[in-house]
């Protein structure tokens, strides 16, 4: 596959394509910088912060390493589908990188990464992890020990929470990944509870969230404000009320509460 063709498959903006074609990276420069990604992601990503017109930058060498993925990807018989669905990441990334920064790139090259070294996986609607649990999730439906193979669940954004299609996307991950894997867990503010005080039961949110047991709600970082709103404001005056989830989920966050971020798991359909 040629780089304009992956382009074209992902959908990649053509203002995008051309700043890619501004950034080609040498081989010997693409050869080292690619090594010490696979070697150290992380001291890749911080020498990646670092360097100038780094967003840009980025978009190259990831577009330019996916080239290499297809290649993997065909070995292992994934389809085309799947790479070209998984990779689209990269074009949600690259216009949210225009809307924040007015200039096509990306910003966030850690969450690229899993992409790109095949530990993440889009089957329709949803992204799909396998991980290793780091410690015990206990709920009313059951126990998942530590050490237990999950699959991570994500909502990647661009497309509208889609019910039936969500659930689809499970039954692909069944065929996708076999037996190997006990349960699904998701960390996201989807399922944290408040949003069914503000929601109706009918929502396809709250529908997502009834396929899982949450089991504990945290508040590290205000997710459900920077995906409802797109931004995380100072002032949240300032928030819109386009929708009727900005409108309640707004009042609520003015109350001085935090609508947090639900932790959760459900056990394999079969």
């Amino acid at each position: 596959m040629e780089l304009q063709e992956l382009m074209t498959r992902i959908h990649l903006p053509k203002e995008a394509q051309k700043v890619v074609e501004q950034y080609m990276l040498s081989e010997e420069e693409y050869r080292n910088k690619k090594e010490l990604f696979y070697r150290d992601t992380r001291g890749f990503l911080e020498e990646w912060k670092t360097s100038e017109d780094h967003l840009q930058w980025i978009l190259a060498f990831y577009l330019k390493l996916v080239l290499e993925v297809h290649g993997e990807y065909q070995k292992q018989g994934i389809s085309e589908k799947i790479f070209d669905d998984t990779f689209y990441d990269i074009t949600i990334w690259c216009e949210e990188c225009y809307r924040k920064y007015g200039s096509y790139g990306l910003n966030e090259a850690g969450w690229i990464a899993f992409s790109a070294k095949m530990k993440l996986f889009r089957l329709g609607r949803l992204q799909f992890e396998p991980m290793v649990l780091s410690e015990d999730m206990v709920g009313k439906t059951g126990t998942l020990k530590k050490g237990t193979k999950v699959l991570n669940v994500h909502i990647p954004a661009g497309e509208k929470m889609d019910f039936e299609e969500c659930k689809k996307s499970f039954g692909q991950a069944e065929q996708f990944f076999g037996d190997s894997y006990e349960a699904y867990v998701c960390d996201s503010w989807l399922l944290s509870p408040v949003l069914k005080e503000l929601l109706p039961e009918s929502s396809n949110i709250v529908r997502f969230q009834n396929l899982f047991e949450v089991v504990n709600v945290h508040h590290r970082f205000p997710q459900a404000e920077q995906r409802i709103f797109q931004d995380i404001r100072e002032d949240k005056e300032n928030y819109p009320e386009n929708t009727s989830l900005q409108k309640k989920a707004k009042q609520y966050i003015l109350s001085g509460k935090d609508i947090g971020i639900g932790v959760g798991f459900r056990f394999r359909i079969s």
